[in-house]
């Protein structure tokens, strides 16, 4: 039989090679819990946190989908995987960004720009208002011009060559103008911090000086946003049009896309009429974990009037696809209330609100970040909320990119010849543009832009 010959090394050879036995093991152990435990997510806090209120307080809270948030790199992309797939308005901002907006501070050459092309079939690229105080307004740009050049370039090239954003987005540029008369002027300018307010014009108060046959005095407001930090706009103009005992107001929400609650519901108490003081504006509707919060007086918001509310019995509204939120939510709270002509073009859409909800939580003064999840729908004295295809108009009219805000621009207009005869006059000829005709050639306005429209309120405690 064959002897199998196995070499035993003696004791003294072991104790040579067992260090090198016991580094290599450990070595592999190392190596083994490398693998085996991840790097440290440096956004876990932050995640854990948006997991929490988004399965908690969120309104689809039952539909959030089940995602590994080890394996997004940004909290923004973390944000957009938690979303229901109804939900089109959600939305989250950087804390400085936040503290910034709502104090009307932002780097901007002081302009929005858009197109006439429903209706007037126009891709000329027009200025639909400016700030003022602005790189815009400093050089006489107006609402109805519009411009050609960028840095001597047509924009429509532009336009066509895809450049058109980034360029536009330059911190310095040359920019050309064409203004209401045709005749073009240049200049160029570098963006800088404004304070912005909560109006785009001065109101005014229009007479039969300024419109023949108007019976009364009619007020106009143009509000931009619903900021809390800037209630005392609201209550400086309704005085001015309280002391001018107008007996009409012209709302313009064109370009609102919504804002404060706090502002929404002073803004509502200054023109619900004297009779429906105390009576209920909208209430809050939650999700099915804070039913209990529907019914709590924090949920629902009440006519108030104040020293100067305003003793009108109907109010003129004018709308396009930039009326959003807490711009609805006055339409549609106020039509119970009061008789509410909407002139324009079918709203939004956006019959929800947020509640502001910061990180660290409950830090509003100095936050890293502010997520505004839907959290309840706004409905009216009588059940009415559900409008995600918007609020269509009485009368259907188009932006006027022609004019400045005053008695020739069309919505405006329009609305003062409806207060002087009872009726709304023929739409203005279809073709006004200039030549600046390029099919497909459209740039992005604020509302086309992801998450536009906002109606927020601070939670209940």
């Amino acid at each position: 039989m064959d002897t199998l010959n196995v070499h035993i090394p003696n004791m003294k050879s072991i104790g040579r090679i067992l260090p090198l036995y016991v580094i290599i093991v450990f070595c592999i152990i190392l190596v083994s819990c490398k693998k085996t435990n991840p790097t440290i997510d440096p956004l876990a806090s932050e995640k854990s946190y948006l997991y929490d209120i988004m399965t908690d307080i969120y309104y689809w809270y039952r539909e959030v989908p089940n995602v590994r948030s080890e394996s997004i790199a940004t909290l923004e992309d973390y944000f957009e995987a938690l979303l229901s797939p109804k939900d089109r308005w959600s939305w989250m901002i950087d804390g400085q960004s936040w503290v910034n907006s709502e104090a009307g501070i932002s780097t901007t050459y002081g302009m929005n720009l858009a197109q006439a092309t429903e209706y007037y079939n126009d891709y000329g690229i027009r200025v639909r208002y400016v700030f003022p105080n602005s790189p815009m307004s400093d050089n006489g740009v107006e609402r109805g011009h519009e411009l050609t050049h960028l840095n001597d370039i047509p924009v429509m090239n532009l336009i066509r060559d895809q450049i058109y954003n980034s360029v536009i987005n330059r911190v310095t540029n040359k920019f050309t103008f064409k203004d209401r008369e045709g005749l073009s002027y240049s200049f160029t300018a570098t963006q800088r911090t404004i304070n912005t307010r909560s109006y785009l014009s001065e109101p005014k108060v229009f007479t039969n000086v300024e419109f023949p046959g108007l019976p009364y005095s009619v007020g106009y407001f143009n509000y931009y946003t619903f900021n809390e930090n800037m209630l005392e706009d609201i209550d400086e103009i309704m005085e001015m049009f309280y002391n001018a005992d107008i007996k009409e107001l012209i709302l313009d929400l064109r370009y609102n896309g919504g804002g404060s609650g706090t502002a929404t519901d002073l803004l509502g108490s200054y023109i619900a009429p004297q009779e429906s003081n105390g009576k209920i504006f909208y209430r809050r509707r939650h999700n099915y974990r804070y039913s209990q919060w529907d019914n709590i007086e924090s949920s629902i918001s009440r006519i108030v009037r104040k020293e100067n509310s305003l003793n009108i019995d109907r109010l003129i509204i004018l709308t396009s696809k930039g009326t959003a939120s807490a711009s609805e939510l006055i339409i549609n709270g106020l039509s119970p209330l009061m008789e509410v002509v909407q002139i324009g073009m079918t709203t939004y859409g956006k019959p929800n609100g947020m509640y502001v909800l910061p990180y660290p939580r409950n830090n509003y003064t100095n936050p890293s970040y502010i997520f505004q999840p839907i959290c309840f729908y706004s409905v009216n004295s009588v059940g009415f909320g559900d409008y995600e295809d918007g609020l269509q108009p009485d009368y259907l009219r188009y932006d006027d990119l022609y004019h400045d805000f005053g008695i020739e621009e069309d919505l405006i207009k329009a609305s003062l010849t409806f207060i002087t005869t009872g009726t709304i006059p023929s739409l203005p000829p279809p073709t006004r543009s200039s030549g600046s005709n390029l099919s497909g050639g459209k740039i992005m306005t604020d509302e086309e832009s992801p998450n536009y429209g906002k109606y927020y309120v601070i939670p209940p405690k």
